[in-house]
């Protein structure tokens, strides 16, 4: 792969993994009653700690691989299997579990527990684990596994950036975005997202069993 089509490749799946059009009404809805200088506050913080975690995993997830002696190909395998999943929740518009958080979970299996008003929504669950959750983590690690030069580590990071400062820019337009495209052509392109993730998904399955079968292939022979 090419280093344009590395960096579509990066764009597209941090993109279609982020997705930032499906947290849009997340969004409203935890700083509905907020005035804009707060939400820009809020938008601002949680991007700022997406962008330092996600860069973290990307430039330092090798060490963490290296550590518990984890293939990159294993984690090829592994991110595919996730993305799959994700893939499949956004093509049947289930709820995602990965991107609710933890308390939002606990709370939905705890229904006759009263929940706890809500602070401040910019680190959690905002930024962790809606834009920085375990689908975009995986994603800059298996990035960071495919390149394989400087400039590919610099596209990596660059994606990342980009695609957050376009999250953001969609977030703070968000009531706007709701009004244009409405409840039908968010789900349309959920499901458009989710077809991507799901592609992306069984590629990147591909790449990890290749060299594997490749293997056994050289051995039998």
């Amino acid at each position: 792969m090419d280093t344009w089509g590395f960096a579509l490749f990066s764009l597209s799946s941090l993109f279609a993994v982020i997705d930032p059009l499906g947290c849009i009404p997340f969004f409203s809805g935890q700083t509905a009653d907020m005035s804009h200088r707060a939400k820009r506050r809020v938008l601002v913080r949680a991007l700022i700690v997406s962008l330092l975690l996600l860069l973290m995993f990307a430039y330092a997830g090798n060490l963490v691989l290296h550590a518990f002696g984890i293939t990159v190909d294993a984690f090829r395998i592994a991110g595919g299997v996730i993305f799959f999943g994700i893939g499949l929740d956004m093509l049947q518009s289930r709820p995602r579990r990965w991107q609710t958080g933890l308390r939002r979970a606990y709370e939905a299996d705890h229904a006759d527990h009263a929940p706890e008003p809500d602070g401040d929504p910019s680190i959690t669950p905002l930024a962790i684990p809606m834009i920085a959750g375990p689908g975009s983590i995986t994603t800059v690690m298996v990035l960071r596994a495919e390149a394989s030069t400087a400039v590919g580590l610099a596209t990596v990071g660059g994606a990342v950036l980009v695609i957050l400062l376009l999250t953001g820019f969609i977030l703070w337009a968000a009531d706007r975005v709701l009004l244009r495209l409405g409840q039908t052509g968010m789900k349309v392109v959920e499901k458009l997202m989710g077809l991507l993730v799901t592609v992306i998904a069984v590629q990147l399955i591909l790449n990890g069993v290749t060299p594997f079968l490749r293997g056994l292939l050289d051995s039998a022979s």
